[in-house]
């Protein structure tokens, strides 16, 4: 690519093919002319006229073109190009859309109603003429009635008032985060709903990593929310453009997205929008002009600042934020129980010298020698399996897991397993132990078949999700996000879990409450409270942890790094074999970076001299710090990379930068011989690579130089994806094995010892004294639902009571005794709710927030009136009373000084306070 073209070379090589590949028929004079005079204008500096004008059907001018020579800034020609906008807007009934081109770069320009942008290229007809639509028939969604019907819930409200006023002020990007199980689905729908009935767009694409969560958008959203609109899934083979609702895998998008304009889309939302997404998938992203909408349930915590950035969120704040602890406060998730249990091995290992005689003797019957067996119990699936350990686990989870309304077969459950082998094994020992539970679980891995749904109907995903059975799925990376299957009610890991997001979102599968549930007999005693987390492995739910997600370097930066290692080392013998190779090597690399591509135009000015030959003839520090922070992250928009060749290349570049530096590692020498060995007898037979084979396989590899090194890539690289599988030392036995034993005892408020029975006991004959004649469980007995004033009444009562010196109810005596929390969410009345064995209690909370909620939609407030009014709330849960003085106190001040007063009419302040004074407790 060069940029020395002048004006008419830039039409004609850069500028006329854009428009063409837009769908702009040059020919056609009734839809582009060039050099257009603009009346009045002084013809002298700037030739006073247009270098295109395009046209729509009516004859109008629908857009103009400023274009420059390729060594100017396209914005240089602002003031000429909105002199012809203002120019032909007198003499037609609109103003026509403007863009400034140099050919590498152009930039697309509303005048008047926004900054020039920088796009990925030029407009088509009908883009143009659809914006043109929007922008006269358009209402601004911030102030479109949201339709309850679609979400009918505060906090998704909030949620598209806050995406809607971010691009009311001019923002095009908008990031919201939202738990799993919180309504993303149906908060995206009500969005795109907003956006389509107040005109503001008509192409809707959603995107997604995965094939699942394309399809549950496009059946559980589109279709059941919007189902009057036309819809479609885009696949490569089969491009449809008449539509208004689009969905894709940004696989498949990042296989066809030049086939659409960049113009073509007005809003497009990313689900789970994280920074791997970003690292793969940069080009689609920047090739759209849409506003976009970016949704993830990870926690802000995780994220890593460039998805802020890519959003908009400019302070690493997003758009909108509900967290986890949020909903399940509310009651729009369930909170989880753990459950966590080890077996002997597990703790202990398997270790041979410290069997008994009867297991040694055991090993030997199986024809294993009991003194090589030396395993550590993180060892255990890994490198190790025993049968035993396994039906132990099984014993575990059948005895503790939670059932169904018969109680009979555990309610859905998904059982996290390390590898598709260990799935298998866990499927094996489960049918060898309940033989009578006939298709009961199923194994769900990448290997198995028809997992989706196809022209077969069903796959084993959505029967898991809609049919009685299976009741178990053994998962292996399938099930751990992205799926949406509300009656789940156990977690099983049998695995640890290093990751906290990824640990995060497998906890994500179950927190789904009883009103996303369709299959209630599937449910104990037919509702869901809570789920319960059955875990083997010791992985911690508690942490919180504010460590940022590790950096994720594609293997083609740091292969290019690797030899910019390389160069920086051998700086000192530049004629030498290491530094001349190394130059050749990154040159190569360089040259497949898709140069025509639009991440890599847009900074083409600031990389150009890489591709040049003067550039390399003198590589100084500032040459290498440019390579490592401009040309080489460039290399991710590579298509087509062989990993397996890149990995090995790779490895000996290593190598090389090691022997510069006479530090060869061990390990690395090992690992690169025992991929040679494991290639085919062909190739390892093959006389022109003779000298490579036997050099990686001999002590020589050690003293191998640049030369031989870089002719050890050359003829070997290519082949190292047809290599064989690293031999299996993996060892199956079967030893008894036990599960660790538990037990519990409590202090009593006196700080004297008592079991956990007595105190029970008196607090539960406290509770039955109340409750046998308050009106509140009277009338939840007799199936009624209690009014708000005798709920919190009952709990005024219960606080009364159960805080006096004799039983002294706390958050410690709850948790000792029962093994749950108490605090000022649930109150009183969510703890004996859970004592009754009443579901029909609600929490204090839930009473509180439901008033609050009927306020609030009883009312059309803004999104900033909606955030204070449930900061509000917060702080009356946490103090349990509300003055109006604590209306101007923290946190809401948070708000700015005397919010309430700029939010609030007297008369609305006065109902506010009415309203915490009726609820206090």
């Amino acid at each position: 690519m060069t940029r020395e073209f002048n004006e008419v070379q830039a039409r004609y090589i850069l500028i006329d093919p854009g428009l063409t590949k837009a769908g702009w028929n040059l020919g056609d004079h009734t839809q582009v002319l060039r050099e257009v005079p603009v009346d009045g204008y002084d013809a002298t500096p700037w030739n006073g006229v247009t270098d295109y004008c395009f046209y729509n059907p009516s004859g109008d001018v629908i857009a103009v073109v400023e274009a420059k020579r390729t060594c100017r800034n396209p914005r240089e020609g602002e003031e000429q190009l909105r002199h012809y906008v203002t120019e032909i807007t007198q003499r037609q009934a609109f103003a026509p859309f403007g863009f400034l081109t140099n050919g590498l770069l152009t930039y697309f320009w509303d005048v008047g109603a926004a900054h020039p942008r920088l796009v990925a290229g030029m407009f088509s007809p009908d883009d143009l003429e659809r914006m043109r639509f929007i922008r006269e028939n358009g209402k601004p969604p911030a102030l479109e009635p949201i339709n309850n019907a679609i979400v009918d819930r505060a906090y998704q409200h909030e949620a598209i008032r806050r995406a809607a006023e971010a691009f009311a002020v001019g923002k095009r990007r908008a990031l919201l985060i939202m738990a799993t199980g919180t309504g993303k689905t149906r908060t995206t729908m009500g969005l795109i709903d907003v956006f389509l009935r107040s005109s503001s767009a008509q192409k809707i694409l959603f995107l997604a990593d995965r094939d699942a969560l394309v399809e549950q958008t496009l059946n559980d959203g589109f279709k059941a929310y919007l189902p009057h609109e036309p819809r479609v899934r885009i696949h490569t083979a089969n491009i449809d453009r008449d539509k208004r609702l689009y969905v894709a895998t940004l696989q498949t998008m990042s296989r066809c997205f030049e086939q659409f304009s960049p113009g073509f889309f007005d809003l497009i939302v990313f689900d789970e929008a994280h920074r791997s997404i970003f690292n793969r998938f940069t080009e689609v992203i920047e090739y759209f002009d849409a506003r976009m909408v970016g949704l993830t349930a990870t926690p802000a915590n995780f994220i890593d600042r460039d998805t802020f950035r890519v959003f908009e969120c400019r302070d690493g704040a997003p758009t909108y934020l509900y967290t986890y602890p949020q909903a399940v406060a509310e009651k729009r998730l369930v909170d989880f129980r753990l459950y966590q249990a080890q077996t002997g091995f597990q703790r202990k290992g398997i270790k041979g010298a410290e069997l008994s005689e009867e297991d040694r003797d055991l090993l030997a019957e199986q024809g294993l020698d009991p003194d090589a067996l030396d395993y550590s119990g993180t060892e255990l699936e890994v490198c190790v399996t025993n049968r035993d350990t396994l039906r132990r686990q099984w014993e575990e989870i059948m005895d503790v897991c939670v059932k169904d309304r018969a109680g009979n077969l555990p309610g859905k459950t998904i059982v996290f397993a390390m590898t598709k082998e260990h799935a298998e094994r866990v499927r094996d020992v489960f049918e060898e132990m309940y033989p009578q539970h006939v298709g009961v679980l199923q194994v769900i891995h990448h290997g198995m078949e028809r997992v989706h749904n196809g022209s077969y109907g069903d796959g084993l995903i959505t029967k898991f999700k809609k049919n009685d059975k299976p009741r178990i799925a053994v998962s292996v990376d399938m099930l751990d996000t992205g799926i949406d299957v509300p009656e789940v009610v156990n977690l099983v890991f049998m695995k640890p879990v290093q990751s906290r997001i990824k640990l995060w979102q497998m906890i994500g599968r179950g927190t789904r409450n009883q009103e996303a549930c369709r299959f209630l007999d599937r449910l104990p005693n037919g509702e869901k409270t809570e789920f319960l987390i059955i875990d083997f492995w010791q992985n911690d739910f508690g942490k919180q942890t504010e460590d940022r997600v590790p950096v994720e370097v594609p293997l083609l930066i740091r292969l290019f790094n690797t030899r910019l290692d390389i160069l920086a080392a051998s700086r000192n013998q530049r004629e030498g074999a290491a530094h001349t190779q190394a130059i050749a090597n990154c040159r190569a690399m360089i040259a497949r970076i898709p140069v025509e591509s639009f991440p890599v135009r847009k900074v083409w000015a600031e990389v150009e001299a890489a591709w040049t030959d003067v550039f390399w003839l003198n590589i100084t520090q500032d040459r290498l710090n440019a390579l490592r922070l401009k040309v080489g992250p460039l290399l991710r928009f590579v298509p087509d990379v062989d990993v397996a060749a890149e990995t090995f290349a790779h490895k000996v570049e290593r190598l090389n930068l090691q022997g510069l530096k006479n530090q060869p590692s061990p390990e690395l020498l090992q690992s690169i011989a025992e991929d040679v060995s494991r290639l085919p007898q062909y190739v390892l037979d093959a006389a022109a690579k003779q000298l490579s084979v036997k050099l990686a396989l001999s002590q020589d590899l050690a003293q191998a130089g640049p030369s031989q090194l870089h002719r050890l890539i050359v003829d070997l690289a290519d082949e190292m994806k047809n290599k064989r599988r690293a031999e299996n030392s993996f060892i199956k036995i079967d030893l008894p094995d036990f599960i660790a034993g538990k037990g519990y005892l409590m202090m009593s408020p006196t700080g004297q010892p008592m079991h956990v029975e007595e105190y029970r006991k008196r607090v539960e004959q406290r509770i039955l004294g109340i409750t046998d004649q308050h009106p509140a469980l009277i009338a939840i007995r007799a199936g009624l639902q209690p009014s708000e004033g005798d709920l919190v009444d009952l709990e005024r009562v219960l606080h009364n009571e159960l805080t006096n010196p004799e039983i002294q109810l706390s958050e410690k005596t709850v948790r000792q005794a029962y093994g749950m929390g108490l605090d000022n969410r649930a109150g009183f009345l969510g703890f004996v709710r859970f004592v009754l064995d009443l579901d029909a209690i609600p929490d204090y909370a839930a009473v509180v927030a439901h008033s609050f909620e009927n306020h609030i939609t009883a009312n059309r407030y803004t999104s900033d009136q909606i955030r204070f009014l449930r900061s509000v709330q917060e702080v009356f849960i946490t103090k349990r009373r509300l003055a109006e003085a604590d209306l101007y106190e923290a946190p809401l001040t948070n708000f700015g000084r005397n919010a309430v007063e700029r939010y609030f009419t007297p008369d609305q302040i006065r109902g506010l306070v009415q309203l915490t004074d009726r609820l206090t407790a």
